[in-house]
């Protein structure tokens, strides 16, 4: 007898079946329900929150009475959080799915924030891969190298570091 081989056009979640590596139906159906109410949070707060908070707007966790978002940054939890009590009265009053809701937490997401930067920014050849890392070639402006020389002069009384600025400011 000839082992099955699956079909070669078939969709990604019908090799994950045929393999036995399929997800489980509580987690499938969790994940259906999330996907389907963020569709929903974003259709009714679209006029309400900006798009830079709804790209990144996901149903993490709901129950009858409890709804939790992620959001990107502590700038669009605080947001939310700051118009809380309104998005929970629209929420409820809108839609049949979020009608018994007591409760809206926000949550951030950590690595959300790099991820959408990534996407988001082209390739460009004068930025540097690493983020992180200090542009060591940049060059000081003049108003710059006077601030530094001044303070240089006026406010530091350690002669090692008097000489270290003076340094950077004439290299």
């Amino acid at each position: 007898m000839s082992k099955k081989q699956p079909n070669r056009l078939a969709q990604l979640i019908e090799h994950q079946a045929f393999a036995g590596s399929a997800l489980p139906a509580t987690l499938t159906n969790d994940m259906h329900r999330f996907v389907t109410a963020t569709a929903e949070i974003k259709r009714l707060l679209a006029e309400c929150l900006p798009d830079e908070i709804l790209s990144t707007c996901w149903v993490v966790g709901l129950t009858d009475t409890e709804l939790t978002l992620s959001v990107c940054s502590v700038t669009a939890a605080n947001h939310i959080r700051y118009l809380q009590k309104a998005y929970l009265e629209l929420l409820t009053n809108q839609s049949l799915t979020f009608r018994q809701l007591k409760e809206l937490r926000v949550v951030v997401v950590d690595n959300c924030a790099s991820k959408v930067a990534q996407s988001s920014q082209t390739h460009r050849p004068d930025v540097s891969e690493n983020p992180y890392k200090a542009n060591v070639n940049q060059a000081l402006s003049q108003n710059t190298k006077r601030t530094i020389a001044q303070a240089a002069e006026h406010v530091t009384t350690d002669q090692k570091l008097k000489n270290a600025l003076l340094r950077l400011v004439n290299d």
